[in-house]
């Protein structure tokens, strides 16, 4: 096997439009890709520089439903000034949580897709 990276991670929304606007415009994420697919728009946003990226999918295919939610949960280096930034932008972010492998807020996209922001204590560090 020769695999070394995750391409992108799949999630269901209702309106991709509506979706890209709260990642790119909200959450902060660059737009990577936005053309016409097989099934649909295929859209997928990241977060800068990242090499996995979140496509956002309001379509079936096959005649299957992607199902959800899907939880997400990003890394960061200040969780308490991206809770403030959340929350100045009408996202119900939660408080803090103190957990064994950092501190971490939860919160949801605009279709319930559960989101965590995980600040890392040195136990939560790995190796990139």
């Amino acid at each position: 096997m020769r695999i070394s990276r995750l391409q992108f991670v799949s999630v269901p929304v209702a309106d991709h439009v509506k979706a890209r606007e709260f990642y790119v415009d909200v959450l902060g994420f660059e737009l990577v890709v936005d053309i016409a697919g097989p099934h649909g728009q295929f859209v997928m946003v990241a977060p800068p520089g990242a090499q996995t990226g979140v496509v956002l999918v309001d379509f079936s295919v096959d005649g299957r439903e992607f199902g959800g939610p899907v939880h997400l949960q990003f890394h960061t280096d200040d969780l308490d000034a991206d809770i403030a930034e959340l929350r100045a932008a009408g996202v119900e972010a939660g408080n803090p949580q103190d957990v064994p492998w950092g501190r971490m807020t939860t919160f949801t996209d605009l279709d319930g897709n559960p989101i965590s922001l995980l600040q890392p204590s040195a136990m939560g560090n790995r190796p990139g």
